[in-house]
């Protein structure tokens, strides 16, 4: 099975359990319940840019994940055979001009 099909079916699972959960989630505790604090100005910033964040890792890692496995094309520095520029690598250099005394 390939990475983007048990990607697919990972997240396809996981909208699919958010969906079923979220009529349970919208009704409010009752008041007999002990209420909680509240979170922080901070708290809530590390929630947020810290998710955000752990989720950018997570999606890098798998990039990179998938670009490892790919077969990518090496170059083989220098030119083909035959070539116009390899042919001119061989010719001799012309002599020094010598100079003449006056």
């Amino acid at each position: 099975m390939s990475l983007a099909r048990v990607i697919t079916a990972v997240t396809a699972t996981l909208l699919a359990v958010v969906a079923a959960a979220s009529p349970a989630s919208a009704t409010t505790a009752p008041d007999t319940w002990p209420q909680g604090e509240s979170l922080s100005t901070l708290e809530w910033l590390g929630l947020f840019v810290g998710g955000t964040l752990l989720l950018v890792v997570v999606i890098t890692g798998l990039a990179a994940a998938v670009n490892a496995k790919v077969h990518h094309h090496v170059v083989v520095p220098g030119p083909p055979s035959g070539t116009a520029i390899e042919a001119t690598e061989h010719m001799p250099l012309p002599a020094p001009a010598e100079k003449s005394e006056h």
